[in-house]
């Protein structure tokens, strides 16, 4: 460790640690625009310029490494000089498009200029354009302008060094250099809106959110990604009820900084409930109903056939649903009402993969495309696998009275008719749905449910790591979570109190439940809490955790899951 003294207050740091982070750590904000965490130093913006005592030049910070008694003078009079300098040099050519760029209340160019710019320009010749090289598409998901571009290469230093694709590169030179696909590749890699993520201005924004909705008036929620089981912490970004999209939170033990376009664009699918009232089938008729009528029909079916026999139910849970969730489903069909067959089936899907420099060999990898087979596993949920009861629907060996499904998109296959066919062999089949598929289309009572974004819980990602997401959007009226669902059905055997909340539920499982023992629901102790719900504020989760060094990253995230962590 270091002790530096920056503008009389003195801090100490971790030996690893520039200049630029020691000011951080003593409450400075030096003003920068290249330099990010996790990528390489380059000095290119010359924005973060400082004194240091016994150096007779004026020093980029984010270069100089700090020692032991430094004496660093970040407000001076010589310093700011530079800054104001270099600022009015990067906007003699930024076009003044505040109003009608999407960077606009999240841009580190605005910010830099308020705090550290002359308020008027001193130039009146015509701003250097890049005909044809703006509003361009460069890839599936970004658009790139070059007249905003100041060349802080941070895109081209994400390309190469954490997705390791290096499809960006500065062509030309000098006053006429942008950044440009290189040898006319696309930006086409499964990080590429990370790209735009790094950019500090508008020179590349996302297709998907452009021009949709000003950033000041978007709410956060942080939240997980169910896209497979990393478990990538996220915000989502919402207003009115609609989500927007989908941003990366720093977690250093997770996801680090980042997050793969496939779960990034996932935002979009929890907007709308394709229901929103319980739906009974039978003898040819649908009807929309009320909730009270749609659950005593549940219990009407399921007792029926457990007086007959209690294996005549098979409860088909899911790696989607919260682990709070699956806790109150093992509880309410194998405890109290005495079915002994309560599974979930996760799938494997494309192989998901994340830059994290805590884990063994760099990257976190995640097989299965659902959050939370741990917890459902955790919470008494028995994966379904060879001989299951699952397993023998679908062969044809066993026929249930009532199938109970608690996540109509439980996996892919629920869009293959031949699947669907074996499941209705059931003569009462129940399912919570929300979007419409051919399972909700073949179920005897349907259940409308939130999404993602309208609920709260935790999931245990790969890792073994007990995660929390919080309620973004109150779901629409009439529309439960799963959670409330089970609760409600579970009052009419007098075993739950409809009035529990996830809270509640955590706090009454957490002594059963595996890795859950001494987590507090409100605490740090639960990953993900004490996380940035923003980007821009990376550097301060990194300074605050003093976990500069990869090796006790891996070490925290190995104490808090009591596993190594790394590749399966």
């Amino acid at each position: 460790m270091a002790k530096v003294t920056v503008d009389g207050r003195t801090v100490e740091v971790p030996d690893t640690t520039n200049v630029l982070e020691a000011c951080r750590a003593a409450g400075v904000d030096v003003p920068h625009f290249c330099y990010h965490p996790r990528l390489s130093i380059v000095g290119q913006c010359r924005m973060c310029m400082v004194e240091i005592e016994g150096v007779p030049k004026i020093q980029a910070s984010c270069t100089v490494p700090v020692r032991d008694g430094m004496v660093v003078l970040a407000s001076s009079e010589k310093a700011l000089a530079a800054r104001n300098a270099t600022m009015e040099f990067l906007l003699i050519n930024h076009p003044l498009d505040c109003p009608i760029c999407d960077q606009a209340g999240e841009c580190k160019l605005q910010d830099n200029a308020v705090a550290a710019g002359l308020p008027v320009s001193r130039t009146v010749e015509p701003r250097r354009q890049f005909p044809g090289y703006d509003r361009t598409s460069i890839g599936p998901h970004v658009i790139a302008d070059m007249t905003r571009c100041i060349q802080c290469t941070r895109c081209i230093r994400f390309c190469s060094e954490i997705s390791g694709t290096g499809e960006l590169s500065l062509i030309e030179r000098g006053g006429h250099a942008f950044v440009w696909t290189h040898e006319g590749k696309e930006l086409d890699n499964a990080w590429s809106a990370c790209a735009a993520d790094v950019c500090p201005v508008g020179a590349l924004t996302t297709k998907e959110f452009r021009f949709r909705k000003r950033v000041w008036w978007l709410d956060k929620a942080r939240s997980v990604c169910d896209g497979c089981e990393i478990g990538c912490n996220v915000s989502i970004e919402h207003r009115d009820r609609v989500v927007y999209r989908f941003l990366p939170r720093v977690n250093l033990a997770v996801n680090d900084f980042w997050m793969c376009d496939y779960g990034r664009f996932r935002a979009e699918e929890l907007n709308g409930n394709d229901f929103t009232r319980p739906v009974l089938r039978k003898a040819g008729t649908t009807r929309e109903t009320h909730w009270g009528e749609a659950l005593d029909a549940v219990k009407a079916a399921v007792d029926a056939a457990v007086s007959k026999d209690p294996a005549s139910v098979l409860v088909l849970g899911s790696a989607r649903l919260s682990t709070e969730e699956s806790w109150l489903l093992a509880q309410l069909f194998k405890g109290t009402v005495g079915v002994p067959h309560v599974e979930f089936h996760a799938d494997l899907g494309p192989e998901r993969r994340i830059k994290n420099p805590a884990v063994p060999g760099g990257w976190l990898v995640g097989r299965e495309a659902a959050p939370n087979s741990r917890g459902a596993e955790a919470a008494g949920v028995a994966r379904a696998g060879k001989g299951s009861a699952l397993a023998r629907l679908l062969d044809g060996s066993y026929t249930p009275d009532v199938l109970y499904v608690a996540d109509a998109e439980f996996t892919s296959r629920v869009s293959d008719p031949e699947f669907i066919l074996a499941l209705c062999r059931a003569k009462t089949l129940v399912v919570h749905g929300r979007r419409t598929n051919l399972l909700t289309d073949a179920a005897d009572i349907l259940l409308p449910v939130a999404s993602l974004a309208g609920k709260e819980g935790t999931f245990v990602n790969v890792l073994g790591l007990v995660q929390r997401f919080q309620l973004a959007i109150v779901p629409p009226p009439i529309v439960r979570t799963d959670l409330e669902v089970l609760l409600h059905l579970g009052k009419r055997w007098n075993a739950f109190d409809p009035q529990w909340t996830a809270k509640a539920v955590f706090e009454r499982m957490k002594g059963t439940v595996p890795g859950y023992a001494g987590l507090e629901w409100d605490s740090a102790g639960l990953v993900g809490n004490d996380a940035s719900a923003s980007p821009t504020s990376a550097y301060d989760v990194l300074l605050e955790r003093r976990l500069a060094n990869p090796a006790e990253i891996l070490a925290a995230v190995a104490e808090a899951a009591g596993t190594a962590g790394g590749e399966k």
